[in-house]
């Protein structure tokens, strides 16, 4: 059994998501609220190259694959989408190993630790709750910037 089977509905939020993000317009993309830190693309960019580093280097031990920089929204749509993609071909070419040992994590700077010990299958099961958590952000910056958030 590959690892994919694990994570069968990894990829719904983005089939609400990515229709959604195509229609806003560069001053959403970017608009601040002094009640939030962060602009939708700030967040966009932070999944997409959060899922870079935690797959492609920490759990692959290779590079980080999306290019350092990332100036429009169509770019930063794209690099959501392809990251994504790369993941996908990863998980579903990994098969399964119920005694998976922990991958070594580096170390970060705030103390942060797993909850549990990282196992490949915990990486991925981290990634797309990453990915959830901040998607919800999004829907909450939109209406604090005066529109409408996705639909989830």
């Amino acid at each position: 059994m590959n690892l994919a089977t694990f994570f069968p509905y990894r990829n719904d939020v983005r089939k609400t998501l990515i229709p959604y993000l195509k229609e806003l317009t560069v001053e959403q993309w970017y608009g601040e609220h002094p009640d939030h830190p962060n602009s939708i693309a700030w967040i966009v960019e932070h999944i997409a190259r959060s899922e870079d580093e935690w797959i492609n280097v920490v759990a692959s031990k290779t590079e980080l694959q999306l290019p350092r920089k990332i100036e429009s929204p169509q770019q930063l749509l794209q690099a959501y989408i392809d990251i994504r993609k790369q993941t996908d071909l990863k998980l579903n070419s990994i098969h399964y190993l119920e005694n998976d040992p922990a991958i070594p994590l580096p170390t970060y700077s705030d103390g942060w630790q797993p909850p549990s010990p990282p196992t490949l299958r915990w990486i991925f099961h981290h990634v797309f709750d990453h990915e959830t958590y901040h998607v919800g952000q999004i829907g909450v910056i939109a209406r604090l910037n005066g529109f409408s958030g996705p639909l989830f």
